[in-house]
């Protein structure tokens, strides 16, 4: 025998719709507040593509209006280790461009250029602003552990700089007998002299 159902009140109907209208308000206010946050992170990330070693995009890889800017692989090979299920996921490739806007690289053709780039919003490609948020909180995170190494590194070649500066002088003989502005001086003594 097939249980009666109960129908709810007009009031508990009510209720319900009220609750559910605040719940999708901060809903969408959480994704606002999300993607404002991945616009710092961008910005943050754009500045650290060095320290991360982000591999740019060739130019020719993307579809033409694309061409004239710079782009960056956030989903690097070496970055692997911070993908999100999510990012794992994703059909195509996370790339930032020089404008601090990050996009979905997607469909290749046979020569290995992309044909599809989206401008990543919430949802886009399946990827929502908290998967997102927390993919670049990661990368963010691998940052500050390899700036030190980079820093290091970056020391060592000054070191080495003002080493060979020690060797070498301020001013190398060299170039100065090599430069452009030595070489009129340098050909006027070598004329011969007038007869």
């Amino acid at each position: 025998m097939q249980q009666p159902v109960e129908a709810p009140t007009p009031r508990a109907l009510a209720d319900l719709v009220a609750r559910c209208t605040q719940i999708d308000r901060y809903a969408t206010q959480l994704t606002a507040a999300e993607e404002t946050r991945i616009a710092a992170l961008a910005a943050a990330l754009l500045e650290m593509r060095n320290v991360l070693d982000l591999p740019s995009v060739k130019s020719e890889k993307l579809p033409m209006r694309q061409r004239r800017i710079s782009h960056w692989q956030l989903t690097a090979p070496h970055l692997g280790d911070a993908a999100t299920p999510a990012i794992r996921k994703l059909a195509g490739v996370l790339v930032l461009d020089e404008h601090e806007q990050i996009k979905v690289l997607s469909s290749r053709n046979w020569r290995g250029a992309w044909r599809e780039v989206k401008v990543w919003r919430d949802g886009v490609c399946g990827l929502s602003a908290h998967e997102l948020m927390t993919y670049l909180a990661a990368l963010s995170g691998k940052a500050q552990e390899r700036a030190p190494d980079v820093a290091r590194a970056l020391l060592e070649r000054g070191t080495a700089l003002a080493a060979a500066t020690e060797v070498t002088g301020r001013e190398s003989r060299q170039r100065d007998r090599f430069s452009p502005r030595a070489a009129p001086a340098a050909s006027m003594r070598q004329a011969p002299p007038p007869p």
